[in-house]
């Protein structure tokens, strides 16, 4: 069905700016997942995503200028649409065997934040800068056909540019709200691709052949789709609308990891003589010596994710100290994905799916212990998990010297990043420790109104599995002061992503 009568042709125009602008956006979303299974979802990766697309639209909208006033031609847009489609449907298929050929081949990052920021660049120019460049003639080039219609061109460019906004809108909401959490990235791609491909075919074709090309391009959409990330031992992998997750079996454990991978969010000992994983999950085994020995525990874990914490604690505890776990986990996905591969089901915990603020808002409970393991996009904790305001929430739900403790990855005992944390937590509690975890970046930061005396743990009816545990947490706690060389955070001012990446910076290059 070729465009012939002005009226629909100028239909038709505004049609394609708003498809157009509804794919890029959609695209745009879309390009940090498709990418986070093998370089996450940091702010390195979102600035490269962001930046490259708007270099291509940038270099885009330029050449479309130009190429308008040589060769103003409805049918030259819609080819080089139609390119810009055929590219579009093809990234799916090759994101992962790209990126695994580039890693084998090309990129040689030695260190883990060079390999997500220069990685995550080089991947997606190679991806998505051609056929975002396409898509970037297309206003200019609508803006110049309507002009030739009806020489209105200051009219003409601004209701072009409102209606490829309202499209943008609408390729911002319906990925993440609709097509991502139930078709995933990949297939939000292909479908975009083919609501866009088939306006353009609209335009080009007659009215037979385009169902035709229609029908041969369907199934791309209806394939199933390889595994996304290939790995030994994977057991299951998916999306949520928070993220990509993978579960694999290494030697004796399993392991949930997020997005690319780099860090591990739970693991599970599938040795049923012993749930300990030699990671910093155990030192949370601290908590019932620290506080109430003895006596009723009621602990809080805000980061349940697979329920390591409540496992070890349900195992070494429920009898002795009658341990109550409340588990808070944003992502439904892996609530259930837990209760299937991790053995999260036990009689000491209550789940609740919910973000971790807002529980404390909601339920007025009172804890002797509460657990922040609360990381988002895997180098950073949630910001609003780390501030003054926060922290004077938490205490509100502590018992009388309850306790708070959260793990922290920092590069040193003095970070910023460390020392804003533990300032903030000097401002609400009377008492801040440190527990460096042995051979890694970990830091267990510990904050109460009671002074905790690690010592007494000596002598203590230490269960045999944690006294190695118990033996270096007595010989390293440190207590924290507030430091006046940094500063503190607040729920207005949380700066989490910059000074992590400084941090990582300045650990790179010192």
């Amino acid at each position: 069905m070729r465009i012939t009568s002005e009226k629909f042709k100028r239909l038709y125009l505004l049609v394609l700016a708003f498809t157009s602008g509804m794919t890029i956006m959609a695209v745009e979303i879309s390009a940090s997942r498709l990418i986070a299974p093998y370089f996450g979802t940091s702010t390195f990766v979102w600035t490269n995503v962001i930046g490259v697309i708007m270099i291509a639209l940038a270099i885009g909208y330029y050449l479309g200028g130009k190429l308008a006033d040589a060769r103003p031609e409805l049918n030259i847009l819609l080819k080089i649409i139609l390119g810009a489609c055929l590219i579009l449907l093809i990234i799916p298929f090759i994101a992962s065997p790209l990126v695994e050929w580039l890693n084998k081949n090309i990129i040689v990052f030695k260190s883990a934040s060079l390999l997500i920021f220069g990685g995550s660049l080089i991947i997606v120019s190679l991806l998505f800068i051609l056929p975002i460049l396409l898509l970037g003639i297309v206003s200019p080039f609508i803006i110049k056909l309507l002009s030739n219609l009806d020489a209105q061109l200051g009219k003409d460019a601004g209701l072009v540019f409102s209606i490829s906004t309202i499209g943008s809108i609408f390729g911002t909401f319906l990925p993440v709200l609709i097509f991502i959490p139930y078709l995933g990235t990949r297939k939000t791609i292909i479908a975009f691709s083919l609501v866009l491909l088939g306006v353009c075919l609209l335009g080009l074709i007659k009215r037979k052949w385009l169902a035709i090309f229609l029908i041969l391009f369907m199934p791309i959409f209806f394939m199933k789709m390889p595994q996304i990330k290939t790995a030994q031992g994977v057991v299951t992998e998916g999306e949520s609308v928070y993220q990509y997750f993978q579960v694999h079996d290494k030697n004796n454990f399993r392991y949930l990891s997020i997005n690319e991978g780099m860090a591990v969010f739970s693991i599970l000992n599938q040795d049923i003589s012993n749930v300990l994983t030699d990671s910093y999950f155990d030192y949370y085994n601290l908590l019932p010596y620290l506080d109430g020995n003895g006596k009723e525990q009621k602990i809080l874990i805000l980061g349940l994710a697979g329920g390591t914490i409540s496992t070890q604690l349900n195992h070494f505890f429920a009898q002795d100290y009658n341990v109550q776990i409340d588990g808070v986990e944003i992502d439904q996905k892996i609530i259930d994905l837990a209760k299937r591969y991790f053995d999260l089901n036990n009689p000491s915990l209550t789940v609740y799916n919910l973000d971790g603020r807002n529980f404390l808002d909601y339920y007025n409970k009172q804890y002797n212990a509460m657990v922040i393991d609360v990381y988002a996009n895997q180098l950073y904790i949630s910001f609003q998990l780390t501030t003054k305001e926060f922290f004077d929430l938490v205490k509100k739900h502590l018992v009388m010297d309850g306790v708070v403790t959260m793990n922290v990855n920092a590069s040193s005992p003095d970070s910023e990043l460390l020392k804003n944390i533990t300032n903030t937590m000097n401002l609400v509690f009377k008492n801040v420790y440190l527990v460096p975890v042995p051979d890694s970046l970990n830091y267990m930061v510990l904050a109460s109104d009671n002074d905790l005396d690690f010592t007494k743990m000596e002598n203590l009816n230490k269960i045999e599995e944690l006294k190695p545990i118990i033996d270096n947490a007595v010989n390293s706690a440190v207590k924290v002061s507030y430091d006046n060389n940094f500063g503190y955070l607040t729920d207005d001012k949380a700066p989490i992503e910059h000074l992590t990446d400084w941090m990582i910076l300045d650990y790179l290059f010192k």
